[in-house]
């Protein structure tokens, strides 16, 4: 019997971490993902925030990165990334979220992209992969009591 990979939900800050292998952790991550040992999970909208990001956000960072565009593509075909589309009632939670993130005036695509990885995340049981910048992303979740893990990369 094959064993069934362990998985986990990745926004769009550990998403961009992963890909360009930032970092020893999203290295880990990236080589885990790569030969099936680790199941990713990413609402479409984290990938689509990865795929508009310029650089890392990481504040000691000295390098300037560019598009992912064709990284984060071949990323997508050659690990197990699953791209997953909402279906309405968990995308209006999702947006429930949002818009208690925007009363606390955090916004921006990189918090709609985590509400919906928190939403995910909390719906398979899994951790959530994201970089210790997004925190700021999260505070709505948790004050909604949202139970999610959150391990940086």
């Amino acid at each position: 019997m094959t064993p069934v990979p362990a998985s986990a939900v990745v926004d769009s800050f550990a998403l961009y971490r992963i890909v360009t292998g930032h970092g020893p952790d999203a290295v880990a991550v990236r080589d885990a993902a790569l030969t099936g040992r680790l199941r990713l999970l990413a609402p479409s909208v984290a990938v689509a925030v990865t795929a508009g990001m310029r650089d890392c956000w990481d504040e000691t960072c000295v390098q300037r990165h560019g598009f992912l565009g064709r990284k984060l593509t071949a990323f997508c075909q050659l690990s197990s990334l699953e791209s997953t589309l909402d279906n309405a009632a968990a995308a209006v939670d999702a947006g429930r979220l949002y818009a208690a993130s925007t009363t606390m005036r955090i916004d921006g695509p990189e918090v709609l992209a985590a509400c919906h990885a928190a939403r995910l995340a909390a719906r398979n049981g899994c951790e959530l992969l994201t970089a210790a910048r997004a925190s700021y992303c999260y505070r709505a979740a948790q004050e909604a009591g949202l139970q999610v893990f959150l391990r940086t990369v």
